[in-house]
């Protein structure tokens, strides 16, 4: 996984800023060994011990990053959340209308879920360590969703656009989801029949005669 020297890092509680290169390269090394035990054994039954043996650091070392294990997990979903959007721009990138961009960003989406999918593990554990960065974490994307849907609203049926947002994460995240307990990486050609039927149901509806209302 991609780390990133975030600008708020140090607002994130326990969380202090590297202050040199070499300094967030040591950082890098704890989170990676945290991203792998969280992930293999879960939040409770990691030790800062075991992160630092895992990452050859000194417990000390640790401690002058991260005031204690809540901070690194805090630390990782925000880093989530950073890298993810990233992601998802550089594929959405030259494309010319919304039905492109839900298409390519979901496509995207889908595939660094199944290609990190310790990713959910961490990030739905949020509920439990930490449930307001757990909520932030799925209210932060949903803003940033609507207003990207705003700027393309000519595009779209009359619908609460909250709603919409909130609706197209709910999809990608559990078409992602699908895929990654078959415990298989998927396929480029798989992924793109999988983008089809998604973009199938968004297009025309999943019911081929809407009842009377």
């Amino acid at each position: 996984m991609e780390y990133v020297f975030l600008d708020d890092m140090s607002s994130i509680k326990g969380v202090n800023k590297p202050k040199s290169q070499l300094g967030f390269e040591r950082m890098c090394k704890i989170c990676g060994a945290a991203e792998t035990l969280f992930d293999k054994n879960g939040f409770y039954d990691t030790s800062i011990t075991d992160i630092c043996r895992l990452a050859r650091a000194a417990v000390g070392t640790f401690y002058i990053y991260f005031q204690d294990k809540t901070a690194i997990y805090n630390y990782l979903v925000r880093n989530y959340y950073v890298v993810i959007k990233k992601y998802l721009r550089k594929h959405i990138e030259g494309c010319k209308s919304r039905y492109e961009m839900e298409r390519e960003g979901i496509k995207a989406f889908v595939r660094f879920g199944n290609e990190h999918p310790q990713c959910y593990k961490i990030i739905w554990g949020s509920a439990h360590i930490n449930p307001c960065l757990f909520e932030s974490y799925y209210s932060n994307f949903a803003e940033s969703y609507i207003r990207a849907l705003k700027k393309f609203d000519v595009e779209l049926v009359d619908v609460d656009l909250s709603t919409a947002a909130w609706t197209l994460m709910g999809i990608a995240n559990f078409v992602c989801l699908r895929t990654i307990f078959t415990h298989k990486k998927i396929s480029e050609q798989q992924l793109n029949s999988l983008i089809d039927d998604v973009m199938k149901i968004l297009s025309h509806g999943l019911f081929r005669q809407p009842p009377a209302l």
